[in-house]
């Protein structure tokens, strides 16, 4: 067993990018995603820190590069606007509102990889 001082586990982290910065009509959209996040937070139990994040500011350095590149890569694709979107410890896991089990399906394998971290570290 380490000792020393661990560092504070904060549980999962999750930003929804919200488009209502750029598109004022798209408020209910990110309202009703923070809403399933935090339903599958409660049904799983997993500790999570929930951020909401405007667009603009996702887009100038609030998230890495690679997301917003995917992010317009979904735009493009599809030709819609692909927001809100969640992510769950820096991984794209929902386009648009999301489902209910996809964000505890998505969150649940967090404290997997945790455990795993956990038990590779003893």
């Amino acid at each position: 067993m380490k000792l020393g001082f661990r560092k504070k586990d904060t549980g999962a982290g999750v930003i929804i990018i919200s488009g209502s910065c750029c598109i004022p009509g798209m408020a209910p959209f990110d309202e009703q995603a923070k809403r399933v996040v935090e339903q599958a937070i409660s049904e799983t139990d997993i500790k999570a820190q929930v951020k909401v994040v405007p667009a603009s500011t996702a887009f100038f350095g609030a998230v890495p590069k690679e997301v917003m590149a995917k992010i317009m890569t979904e735009l493009n694709q599809s030709g819609r606007m692909p927001l809100p979107a969640v992510l769950i410890n820096g991984r794209i896991v929902s386009y648009g509102v999301p489902q209910v089990e996809d964000i505890k399906t998505a969150l649940l394998q967090t404290k997997d990889t945790k455990e795993i971290k956990e038990i590779a570290n003893e």
